[in-house]
């Protein structure tokens, strides 16, 4: 249970870290010290637990390795550290390219291991889930008294010790690396030689990656991601210095796109929250949280559970989106890595981030919000003919923005760091360098940086 609470811990971590630079909230009326959080100065005392928190993680799955390697009735428990391993190391690499790698994790027989470049721990990355997916597979095939012990669903928190969504997680995290590394030129040919042996057999995540050791309305034992958005376990509100940009709303209140249904449910007071550009201190005093409670939260009071992204205090900690795997296919289709429809995917994305939204803390529909009918209802009555909303029929470029953007959407204060990396690579969504109006960029107003 100790390397599943740091998994927990980095993913929140990395989210949190990337609500302001991503573009999703950004500073209040009245308030000021922000620091580089609305002027990008970062130094190397920012963000640290970024690094250590990856590294203390990682420990403990290289402990698991070591000590079930030799023992063939625990493959599986490999299997599983070996993927959550590359997990990890995949976002520490996303955030600071060269690492420490293949001599980290090695106690004091390496205390000042080197630094490998980004692009070989990333082959080795995708050699490791490559591996871990083929020793479960040839696990599940042994049918005598030699098959590896079963991963007891009390000790995974994650996929109940079902081991072929396991299976397709690895493959989505395979999936996830294999693309960022095609395009950049100097990776491409490996890339193209990895998609050709990628097995489809096994399949991508269709349903959403949520840990849940057993969360519940106590100290030190809520939902991380509510606790972070919504209310502490005494009921004291979280983000009380934070709203949503005007930028992010855009995607909402009709500016870009017009989404009612996600709107009302992840913003308090849509659709006129209190709203602000990242960095703009001139403001009126209406620009803070709604009294009592905060911009993320929807339900009647810190102890009523409701639907959006801060659900409840029990709700499971979103690992990896079931939409963010379908929009990993829908690239992958489009840019043509692998054989599929790419408009099919575009829209199971954008239904499976309606149906996350709309999902009480227990993971229940509540009623009213039927997830098919308005995630349909988006596409051709909301947006009707929007090119980010509905699948662009040609141009491969508008179909990449249309993915990506959606992508965004659906990240929503639930994996920034990751909608952030993808916009990092993508250029989406679109952005206007230096304007002065805040639907038009994220960028902080008090921004530093010369890029």
């Amino acid at each position: 249970m100790k390397s599943v609470a740091g998994l927990i811990a980095v993913s929140q971590a990395y989210n949190s870290a990337y609500y302001f630079p991503g573009g999703f909230a950004a500073n209040i009326f009245g308030v000021g010290g922000y620091g580089a959080g609305v002027t990008y100065g970062y130094t190397a005392t920012n963000f640290t637990n970024l690094f250590s928190g990856v590294y203390n993680n990682a420990t403990d799955y290289q402990y698991i390795i070591d000590n079930t390697s030799a023992n063939a009735s625990l493959v599986y428990s490999n299997a599983i550290a070996r993927i959550m391993k590359s997990f990890m190391f995949s976002k520490l690499v996303d955030q600071y390219n060269d690492v420490p790698y293949s001599e980290a994790l090695k106690g004091s027989a390496v205390l000042t291991p080197k630094y490998d470049k980004a692009e070989d721990i990333y082959k080795d990355l995708v050699a490791q889930l490559t591996a871990s997916i083929k020793a479960i597979t040839d696990g599940q095939a042994i049918t005598s008294t030699n098959k590896p012990a079963a991963v007891a669903s009390s000790t995974d928190p994650l996929f109940k010790g079902d081991m072929n969504l396991w299976k397709k997680f690895a493959n989505t995290v395979k999936l996830r690396l294999l693309i960022k590394m095609a395009g950049v030129p100097a990776q491409s040919a490996y890339a193209t030689t990895e998609f050709a042996a990628l097995s489809t057999s096994v399949g991508f995540l269709d349903t959403d990656a949520l840990v849940n050791p057993g969360y519940l309305k106590e100290a030190n034992r809520q939902n991380p991601l509510y606790n972070s958005l919504a209310f502490a376990s005494d009921g004291v509100r979280s983000q009380s210095q934070a709203v949503p940009t005007i930028w992010i709303l855009t995607f909402y209140n009709g500016t870009k796109i017009s989404d009612q249904g996600r709107g009302y449910a992840m913003y308090r007071g849509f659709p006129s929250p209190a709203v602000n550009r990242l960095g703009e201190e001139n403001l009126p005093s209406t620009v803070v949280p709604p009294a009592g409670s905060t911009s993320w939260f929807t339900g009647t009071d810190a102890n009523t559970p409701y639907i959006g992204v801060a659900k409840g205090p029990a709700q499971g900690q979103p690992i990896l989106l079931a939409a963010e795997s379908r929009f990993l296919q829908a690239e992958a289709f489009a840019r043509g890595y692998l054989t599929g429809s790419a408009k099919i995917a575009f829209d199971e994305g954008i239904k499976a981030s309606f149906k996350y939204i709309y999902q009480d803390q227990t993971g229940a529909p509540i009623a009213g919000w039927d997830y098919l009918s308005e995630s349909a209802a988006y596409q051709t009555q909301e947006n009707p003919g929007n090119r980010l909303v509905n699948y662009p029929a040609t141009g491969l470029e508008a179909q990449i923005e249309a993915i990506i953007t959606q992508k965004y959407i659906a990240m929503n204060v639930i994996h920034c760091d990751e909608a952030f990396n993808e916009f990092k690579r993508t250029g989406y969504p679109k952005i206007v360098d230096g304007s002065s109006d805040g639907r038009l960029t994220f960028a902080s107003k008090q921004s530093q940086s010369t890029r």
